[in-house]
């Protein structure tokens, strides 16, 4: 299965993902929760301010491919919440989710960083298996990941995801647009803003329990 992602829908997914490994007792996500996820200031490269318009259409398109789904509002649910379905569409394992998330949301890494960094989502294997499995992902038909020529200076090549709308290729490894400076102290406050009411909405749902 061929997937060209939007910067939009990447960073949807990746947080999808993310937070359905790390924060489990407020997933599947509000959408609240979810623009919070996609504009947060930690572990994210770059830092993007999408609106809730923007994020809910992203992850409707999500869904439009098999990707996200709606979750069941049973409960008297009042709001919308997103997850992914990636486990069950793509039968990714919890590394190979890990690993990919990482990939969109903080882009190309080396397999000591992506060992590093994943690890907060799933146990991971030692640094040789990180490696066998991103090479047997480059190898699959069409390719998950991809080995970037390695940077002048530097002794080990780093990996990135093949979800691009314009995929970077192996010869001359043509990557996606620089991306936006940071944002300016207004949209970092305000995104902190968001964070922080993402986050009391996680300490309620825990505590109201199932």
């Amino acid at each position: 299965m061929t997937l060209a992602l939007d910067a939009a829908q990447r960073r949807v997914l990746g947080v999808l993902i993310e937070k359905s490994r790390t924060t489990p007792g407020s997933y599947p996500l509000t959408l609240n929760a979810l623009v919070v996820g996609c504009n947060q200031l930690s572990c994210r490269e770059p830092v993007m301010r999408m609106t809730e318009d923007e994020v809910a259409k992203a992850a409707r398109q999500l869904g439009t491919l098999g990707l996200a789904a709606e979750a069941d509002s049973g409960r008297g649910a009042r709001v919308e919440r997103y997850r992914h379905t990636v486990d069950e569409s793509l039968k990714w394992t919890d590394v190979r989710q890990a690993i990919v998330a990482e990939l969109l949301l903080r882009g190309p890494q080396t397999p000591g960083e992506l060992k590093t960094n994943a690890s907060r989502m799933t146990a991971l294997p030692e640094l040789d298996g990180i490696i066998r499995l991103l090479r047997e992902m480059a190898a699959e038909t069409p390719p998950l990941v991809l080995e970037l020529p390695r940077q002048p200076g530097k002794s080990v090549a780093r990996f990135d995801h093949r979800l691009y709308s314009d995929a970077p290729t192996a010869a001359g490894a043509v990557l996606p647009p620089p991306a936006a400076p940071p944002s300016d102290l207004e949209g970092r406050v305000a995104a902190l803003e968001r964070e922080l009411a993402a986050l009391r909405e996680e300490i309620r749902v825990l505590r109201s329990g199932p």
